[in-house]
């Protein structure tokens, strides 16, 4: 999906025509800021990271693809879920750290804790944009997005139309 290559994923259909223009790092990020502008979704992206100890950066991958009518099987899900294993740590670490001085921090200081956590969270997507080259995609299959919140509990499904709440149009 880097947009570089031509091909996404190892069956090399090529990027997806609805991602074609914005199949890169830099799209991904600009759709992940529309996309959870819209505060619905930032409230189910917040509840699903604190309540559901899901990752925001991965729902809004999936809620990407989805939009663009893609989706993952299991096997690439859990792949893409084990990719961030480490960057999640250290990023679930920082925030901790960032919300514990948050309190003692000038409001400068505190802006340059948050600007640095949304640079983990641009490195954290290249990860997973680095883990979904590797993937198989799937045309119009079952929301990987909605399987995502299931694996995390089943009472996270709830969370699921307000996660994509808007799409259809965002990428295109």
């Amino acid at each position: 999906m880097d947009g570089s290559s031509g091909t996404t994923g190892r069956d090399g259909r090529g990027t997806p025509k609805p991602l074609k223009n914005n199949a890169t790092a830099d799209g991904l990020w600009q759709f992940c800021l529309q996309h959870y502008s819209q505060q619905e979704v930032k409230h189910a992206c917040l509840k699903l990271q604190d309540q559901f100890k899901g990752n925001v950066n991965l729902a809004l991958l999936l809620a990407w693809l989805e939009d663009a009518g893609f989706s993952l099987t299991n096997t690439s899900l859990a792949a893409l879920r084990q990719s961030i294993t480490q960057s999640e740590t250290l990023l679930g670490r920082y925030r901790l750290m960032r919300r514990d001085l948050k309190p003692q921090l000038s409001r400068g200081a505190y802006q340059k804790m948050l600007n640095y956590e949304l640079t983990l969270e641009k490195f954290q997507q290249q990860v997973l944009l680095a883990c979904i080259n590797q993937q198989p995609w799937r045309e119009n299959g079952p929301s990987a997005l909605e399987m995502y919140c299931g694996q995390l509990d089943p009472a996270a499904r709830y969370l699921y139309p307000t996660l994509t709440k808007g799409l259809h149009g965002l990428t295109e």
